[in-house]
């Protein structure tokens, strides 16, 4: 009988957002909704089993409110059994408050997997061995899979591992703190899928029959680095074990940065078009600006830049670089004729040279304002 696995990790519940001051509590709530909808997706599958491969909390001092408002998502999962791994940022320690929190809220089908030992799911009414590698410290340079590999295995049953830490190529852990595996040591292991944790893109990106250890990367996007919606892994091991993928998305908000340059009003309204109709009302955008706008242009980006802020769910705005283009009528309203300035820009103008103009006109400006100061003191 084929057995159905639903697999997920890093949703880091409990995580503040403080760099996203405006809308931190949406962002921080949608994690926990992003839970709900994935417990709801796998039993749409049908899933036998729901895999959560570590990190399902930010720290280890998360709030009890916040346990419970996780386990009482969890339960909801209707099918076997619930697998739940400590990860580097919420590892297992004797004694601590989150997972005795959560054991004391999770319903029986719900098993937290603190021990480097094998787990039977016969009891479940599965025909499957689990061998997790929990973590039991924010950091080590030592994986928790090795002792895998010494366990003789049933070829009757279908073995899982389950592990939280970098990957070998894969993940960015240039000091190894972060219980580095190596693809050697998940393939000596001899389980039949690997369900990992901790790196937050998803890999194999398109995974095929012949992969094995799968990462589905975090089910809620949480930055600029994270390019995903969001995802999950849906498998099905059939009695041969062979292994069918399918990668879930799972998540609400996106996080996207856009470098633009301005040069005319066109060019402002396709920049305009574009956020209306891919609908950035779930997006947190880091948008860059240069370029040299005409006057009238520039003022229209000013009045652009609020219609921008509302699409979106919060704006994060560079235009230090977009500047309003020094025209001649400028220079003739605003300093008088045979002036040093007037002459000076006039040269740069007549001559076509933007950037002196530019920086010229800049340094005047700059001037003109230390000036006006001096005279209020």
């Amino acid at each position: 009988m084929s057995l159905k696995i639903f697999h997920i990790a890093d949703f880091h519940l409990g995580r503040r957002f403080r760099d996203h001051p405006e809308v931190m509590d949406a962002l921080s709530q949608a994690r926990y909704e992003t839970l709900n909808s994935a417990v709801q997706q796998a039993n749409d599958r049908k899933s036998d089993v729901f895999a959560i491969a570590g990190d399902l909390f930010d720290r280890t001092s998360v709030k009890r409110s916040e346990v419970q408002q996780a386990v009482q998502a969890i339960n909801r999962f209707s099918g076997k059994v619930v697998l739940v791994l400590p990860g580097n940022h919420d590892f297992f320690s004797e004694g601590g408050d989150l997972w005795q929190w959560f054991n004391q809220e999770a319903e029986e089908h719900v098993l937290v997997l603190y021990r480097a030992e094998p787990v039977d799911l016969q009891p479940f009414g599965l025909d499957a061995m689990v061998y997790p590698g929990p973590c039991h410290s924010k950091h080590s340079s030592k994986n928790a899979i090795d002792w895998v590999a010494d366990i003789k295995k049933d070829p009757a049953l279908t073995h899982i591992g389950i592990a939280h830490g970098s990957i070998e190529g894969v993940s960015p852990d240039f000091d190894q703190r972060y219980y580095p595996m190596t693809h050697r040591a998940l393939k000596k292991a001899g389980v039949d899928i690997w369900l990992l944790g901790h790196t937050h893109i998803t890999w194999p990106e398109k995974p095929d029959r012949r992969d094995h250890i799968f990462n589905p990367g975090t089910p809620e996007p949480d930055g600029f680095s994270c390019r995903h919606e969001g995802r999950a892994f849906a498998f099905t091991v059939d009695p041969k074990k062979n292994i069918t993928s399918e990668i879930i998305s799972s998540g609400r908000y996106r996080f996207y940065q856009r470098r633009e340059t301005l040069s005319t009003q066109n060019d402002l309204e396709k920049l305009l078009d574009s956020i209306r109709r891919d609908r950035y009302q779930n997006v947190v955008l880091k948008l860059v600006v240069s370029g040299r706008l005409d006057p009238d242009v520039y003022e229209a980006w000013k009045k652009a830049i609020h219609e921008i802020r509302e699409a979106v769910l919060e704006l994060k705005l560079n235009d230090s670089e977009l500047v309003r283009r020094v025209t001649s009528d400028q220079i003739r309203k605003e300093f008088p004729g045979d002036s040093f300035p007037e002459k000076l820009l006039s040269y740069f103008s007549e001559n076509k040279d933007d950037q002196a103009l530019q920086t010229a006109y800049e340094l005047i400006e700059e001037a003109r304002e230390n000036q006006t100061k001096g005279g209020r003191r």
